[in-house]
Parts: structure tokens; sequence; C-alpha cells
């Protein structure tokens, strides 16, 4: 069976979102375990030129909400401010961009034509994929994975025992026993 449009994103963002949720959780329960701050963890940088944990978070949740807006799936865009500051205010985040997800309609997003998409951003300038495929597997998901990961290294830099089983969360592989 061909990976349809909303396969090969919806649920892969979904989850990946789901299991942000888990590693923020165990950040929190580490800082609280060796009595860091939490603004020292959520503006944690990997180096100086790069934007800390709250930052990479929030592009998560910023590609994953854009590209039912991109793909013309809902009529507004919904909005974040890029404000949030808290474990609990990047985990409402969190809760808010997988309610989003979930509402979209798996057949009106595998019957889009293949028309271009018009990516617009305030900071990149505007792009154009040619078709919602490219957009997902060119830009969307590359982009996500590269903020999800991110977010796992700025942890994992910070001593938080978050592993590759976390990465990878409720996975549909099944070790097979030797």
């Amino acid at each position: 069976m061909a990976a349809s449009l909303y396969s090969q994103s919806i649920p892969v963002l979904i989850k990946h979102m789901k299991n942000l949720s888990g590693y923020l959780t165990k950040g929190l329960a580490y800082a609280e375990q060796q009595k860091m701050k939490h603004e020292y963890m959520i503006n944690y940088r990997l180096i100086h030129d790069m934007r800390g944990l709250a930052y990479q978070v929030q592009s998560c949740s910023n590609t994953a909400k854009f590209l039912p807006f991109r793909l013309g799936l809902v009529e507004k865009d919904t909005y974040f401010p890029d404000d949030e500051s808290t474990f609990e205010e990047l985990q409402a985040r969190i809760t808010a961009t997988i309610q989003l997800l979930e509402s979209i309609d798996e057949k009106a997003m595998n019957a889009l034509e293949a028309k271009p998409v018009i990516m617009a951003t305030r900071t990149m300038g505007t792009y154009k994929f040619a078709s919602p495929q490219t957009y997902i597997a060119d830009y969307a998901m590359p982009n996500f994975y590269f903020h999800v990961t991110s977010a796992y290294c700025i942890l994992r830099t910070l001593g938080v025992p978050v592993s590759a089983f976390d990465f990878h969360g409720k996975s549909t592989f099944v070790k097979v026993e030797e």
C-alpha cells in the first residue's frame, strides 16, 4: 500500500509531538531532582548561535500547525504567540497542536490536487513547492525532525535521561527474540 499524504505526515507529527511531551515531562522531573532552575533548561542552547529548548518546541508546533494551513485544509492559521516560558505553557502548546492535527480530515487531505504549495514566512521569505507531496517530503517533515531532534539533544546534553526509545516512542517495530 502506497503512503498517502495523510499517513506520511499527520499521524507521524502527532506521535512525535506526544514524544516531545514525554521529553518535557522527563526534563521537568530531572530539573526538580537536580534543583535546576526551570528557566535555565527552557532557555538552554546547544551552542551560542542556536535557539533554546522553548524555541525548538515552538518550532515543532509551528511546523505541524502550518502544514494543514498551507495545504488549504484549514481556513485560518492557528495563532500561537511563541512566548511560552514554562514547562506547563510548552505542554499546553503541544496539546493544542495535537488537537489541531487530530481534527484534520484524512480523506480531504488525501484528495488534494498536485498543485503548487506556497510557503510564506516572516523570516525566510516565500517559497514555492511543486505539490503537497514535495512540501511534506522536502520541507515540513525534515524541518519538524530537525527541531524535535534539537529539543531532544538539548535535554540529553543537560543530563535528562531520555533515550532512543523516548525518541521513537510507541513504535510499530517489534523486537524479534533470537
